[in-house]
């Protein structure tokens, strides 16, 4: 398992501005030096990126998996029209550091040895470098403590699927306010969730209820000996046995309570 994350760096007269106006998250959080979440979502509202999003010297940095990152490129870069913004690929590591002890404030801190330290995740601190930073977390562990953190991760497979309430929207700070009344709607019963089991056999993304759909995987880790699993859920299939479309593994979801 290894982590497919990449961080792009957005630069330019207008970035700041731009990125207000594209993404869905407290973006005004970057002013006072904070880091915060947002979502970039498609034109029916629904989630094609889930970002961390990071104040820069130089810019604003965007962390997303690499696979869902040519999707995003290509809706928002068309965006720009004549203003002065900028999306560059960087070579920067993103990591986590094993450490309870972690600052409630989301900010950054530079140690001596130029790595920048991310406060605000519970259990862990997640870190940007020039660097591969030898004390990292496995990847593995890492995602398992995201997923209990209530922090979800959409991949290629998964964008365009589920609005932003649905990914624990107390993240991102802000109201949703997409017109659809039908697709509030639904977002009010499908929510974020993760399944503890001993270990976790990948494959289908599909979860069924009695051969019911009843939600899809987004992700999952693996820690002491324990495996996490984070999924969409529907509301009425919380605390059900559910299983992947070949019955090979049952597993049962906790609602993720929204920070």
């Amino acid at each position: 398992m290894i982590d497919d994350s990449l961080i792009l760096k957005v630069h330019g007269i207008s970035a700041g501005s731009f990125l207000q106006e594209q993404l869905n998250g407290d973006l005004d959080a970057l002013a006072q030096g904070h880091w915060t979440y947002a979502t970039c979502c498609n034109e029916e509202g629904k989630v094609l990126a889930f970002l961390w999003v990071f104040p820069w010297a130089d810019g604003i940095l965007l962390r997303l998996p690499r696979s869902t990152v040519p999707t995003f490129l290509a809706h928002i870069e068309r965006r720009i029209d004549n203003r002065d913004v900028h999306f560059t690929a960087t070579a920067l590591h993103f990591g986590a550091l094993d450490n309870d002890s972690s600052g409630a404030d989301p900010v950054l801190y530079t140690t001596e040895a130029n790595i920048t330290l991310v406060s605000g995740v519970p259990g862990v601190i997640p870190c940007i470098s020039e660097y591969p930073v030898a004390e990292v977390l496995s990847t593995e562990a890492w995602y398992a403590a995201r997923i209990r953190a209530g922090i979800p991760e959409i991949y290629a497979d998964t964008a365009n699927r589920f609005l932003p309430q649905m990914l624990n929207s107390g993240l991102m700070h802000r109201h949703y306010s997409h017109g659809d009344h039908h697709l509030s709607k639904c977002a009010q019963h499908r929510h974020l969730a993760y399944a503890i089991v001993s270990t976790y056999k990948t494959g289908c993304r599909a979860l069924y209820h009695k051969h019911s759909p009843a939600g899809t995987i987004l992700d999952y880790g693996r820690d002491d000996h324990t495996s996490i699993v984070q999924a969409v859920v529907e509301d009425r299939f919380i605390g059900k046995k559910l299983t992947t479309r070949d019955c090979d593994q049952t597993l049962i979801f906790q609602r993720v309570a929204a920070n």
